[in-house]
């Protein structure tokens, strides 16, 4: 069943119920009133009878006006009866139809009444000559039935045109809101892998449609770029793992192809270890990439002080890299330490911050590299700068693509995986990182984290 024929049919349904229960309402409020009516009439006539029959002086003259100016209601009965313990079997025996509750209640309260149907009964008690008698008068509510009979076929007949017309415009209501739905879905039937670049009309409303609108879109956004990441990834890793492996297999089969000296077995090993090394490194590489993506729910979470993080990363670089010349700034801050605690992975943290300065103490020849680690009261800071040979312009929107090296850093040793590592472990902890170059100035790289960052790590 389709959307709109839902929405038509749950429109019907609450009107349905709606008319209904004024329908009922109108029905038994209109029913009561006719009765309460009706037993008014009755239990005046009821009076009457009581009078004229055990009226001692003008009964025949009471009786003469009765039937001159009263005139009898249809199937109108009198019924008289002596009022004592035997009254409730009295009447059961005379109107079978009456329970013996009714003849009750005229003993308790001195009048009763109920009806069966449209056929109504009323009595009273009687006082005559020292005795007390009961007086029941019954008729049949001709009119009130007509009514009655009436109001039900009009009832039902608005509540069937009602459900009808409210299901009617339901529909043509309902294909207006679904038909830029409609427009959505047709839409979306048309993208496909090879044509990620298309998008939805995002129209200028705000609401619900909208939003999703956007959200697709946004969804689009992100595949794109997946899709163009994963093409380039697997055409760079498949270069760079074939390029060590080439090398390996050809320096093997030359070494084998004819005797040699000892120092020639020597120069080959020492090749192949070279390219063994450099595939380890890539391989590696590639785990930590991989890792990052798809393993991070094993990883412990933890605040972390950043300004104890960077100095050990300091002390690590000046034990493995002795040459280097990076210089900690730690500026300070109005509201205490506290604020340099991150909430993050610190391994991954830590791997993230030491990728980008050696790049910085690569590719300036050992030049200062200055790590900045500033704080204000929404964002932690750090900017890591240097004096090195930069990124051309037009390679600046491929920097973050796993294996992509520029242009000029052809004469340094590198995979192109360090930044793009770098920059997938601080999106995982709600930071931003930006990267400002200027060929043959320096590269700045600035770390945004939110003091309560949205950490997905996934």
């Amino acid at each position: 069943m389709k959307i709109r024929t839902k929405i038509a049919m749950a429109f019907t349904l609450l009107t349905a119920i709606a008319l209904l229960l004024l329908s009922v309402y109108v029905y038994f409020l209109t029913r009561q009133h006719l009765s309460g009516s009706f037993f008014t009439r009755l239990k005046v006539r009821t009076t009457i009878a009581a009078e004229i029959r055990f009226a001692d002086l003008h009964g025949d003259l009471l009786s003469d006006l009765r039937e001159r100016h009263l005139q009898r209601l249809p199937n109108e009965m009198d019924y008289f009866f002596d009022a004592n313990n035997t009254l409730p079997a009295q009447v059961v025996a005379k109107l079978p139809e009456l329970p013996a509750s009714f003849a009750e209640e005229i003993l308790e309260s001195g009048s009763a009444e109920t009806s069966i149907g449209f056929q109504h009964y009323t009595g009273i008690l009687h006082q005559s000559a020292g005795d007390q008698y009961a007086v029941i008068v019954s008729a049949y509510d001709e009119r009130g039935a007509e009514e009655i009979s009436y109001l039900f076929n009009i009832l039902a007949a608005g509540f069937s045109v009602g459900c009808l017309v409210v299901f009617l415009f339901g529909r043509v209501f309902a294909f207006h809101m679904m038909k830029p739905v409609a427009g959505i879905i047709a839409k979306v039937n048309t993208i496909t892998a090879s044509d990620l670049g298309e998008r939805l009309p995002s129209g200028n409303g705000e609401d619900e449609l909208a939003v999703m609108t956007g959200t697709f879109n946004n969804m689009l956004d992100r595949l794109e770029t997946a899709f163009e990441l994963q093409s380039n990834f697997i055409s760079n890793a498949s270069h760079e793992l074939r390029t060590p492996l080439t090398a390996i297999l050809g320096e093997a089969e030359v070494a084998l192809q004819l005797p040699r000296s000892q120092e020639a077995y020597v120069r080959s090993l020492n090749t192949i270890q070279q390219e063994a090394h450099r595939l380890d490194e890539i391989t590696t590489s590639l785990l930590r990439l991989s890792q990052i993506s798809f393993d991070g729910r094993k990883q412990k979470i933890e605040p972390v002080m950043l300004d104890e993080l960077l100095m050990s990363v300091k002390i690590d670089l000046d034990k493995r890299m002795p040459e280097n010349n990076t210089r900690m700034l730690i500026q300070p801050v109005t509201d205490g330490a506290e604020l340099f605690a991150l909430t993050c992975v610190r391994v991954w943290m830590e791997l993230a911050i030491v990728n980008i300065i050696q790049n910085g103490i690569k590719y300036s020849n050992n030049q200062e590299v200055l790590v900045t680690l500033s704080a204000d009261s929404h964002h932690l800071l750090i900017q890591i700068s240097d004096f090195g040979i930069g990124i051309p312009q037009e390679e600046m929107r491929h920097i973050l693509e796993p294996f992509f090296r520029g242009s000029n850093t052809r004469r340094y040793e590198g995979h192109g995986i360090g930044l793009p590592l770098a920059a997938r472990i601080v999106r995982l902890h709600g930071g931003q990182m930006d990267v400002v170059s200027n060929e043959g100035v320096g590269t700045l790289v600035t770390l945004k984290f939110p003091l309560t960052p949205d950490i997905k790590i996934r």
